[in-house]
């Protein structure tokens, strides 16, 4: 796939969509090599969550035009309102999976076992304690905050850790509704030039000369 300097809109329109084709195919054989049970029917969940809010953060930067900035989930939140599902994916919800899981799986491997919102800034909404499950699919949505009292029953702790919440993530659900998001950017490419030019800007990092 050559990178060429673009001569016109048609040719950054049709090289966003060569370079998004490469991704989301590498994106869905990741997804699906994660989810294929192995001898003991077990799956790799916590690969896939990271790689489903990698992709999210690749297409984010390409809507902002900046994949060096250091206000990601701002970022995220822009893009989804604008190709997503804004009913799952609202501002708190992005807030969990971002802050919650992404950060956490990033540099500790997976979440704490207990989440306390209302010692981290980064939440605008109500305090809660959560727990979390990732499991592969189940219904819509991809993202659901459940109401649930109770205390860590299944994991080694030091003392009782209680929650008021869960946190639970499918992650075919949320894969789907990613790559469901790309044809919807990929349209506007093709009739914003704010858009266009953002993507370009991008492409000097991706691709330096």
């Amino acid at each position: 796939m050559p990178v060429l300097p673009f001569t016109s809109d048609e040719d950054v329109e049709k090289f966003a969509r060569k370079f998004l084709d490469e991704h989301v195919e590498r994106f869905s054989k990741d997804i699906a090599i994660c989810l294929r049970p192995d001898e003991n029917g077990s799956h790799a969940y916590f690969p896939a969550l990271i790689t489903c809010i990698a992709f999210a953060e690749l297409l984010s930067a390409l809507h902002a035009g900046n994949l060096e900035s250091r206000d990601a989930l701002k970022e995220l939140k822009n893009y989804a309102s604008d190709f997503m599902d804004r009913t799952i994916y609202d501002s708190d919800r992005l807030e969990i999976l971002y802050v919650m899981f992404r950060h956490k799986v990033a540099h500790l491997a997976q979440p704490y076992a207990v989440f306390d919102t209302k010692t981290k800034p980064a939440f605008q909404g109500q305090p809660r304690r959560l727990t979390w499950t990732v499991e592969e699919s189940g219904s819509k949505p991809a993202i659901e905050i459940v109401q649930e009292t109770s205390k860590i029953l299944r994991a080694v702790t030091p003392w009782p850790v209680h929650y008021d919440h869960r946190a639970v993530v499918r992650i075919e659900s949320l894969a789907s509704d990613i790559l469901k998001s790309v044809p919807r950017y990929l349209r506007r490419l093709k009739t914003d030039k704010s858009a266009r030019d953002r993507f370009k800007s991008c492409m000097n990092d991706f691709f330096p000369r």
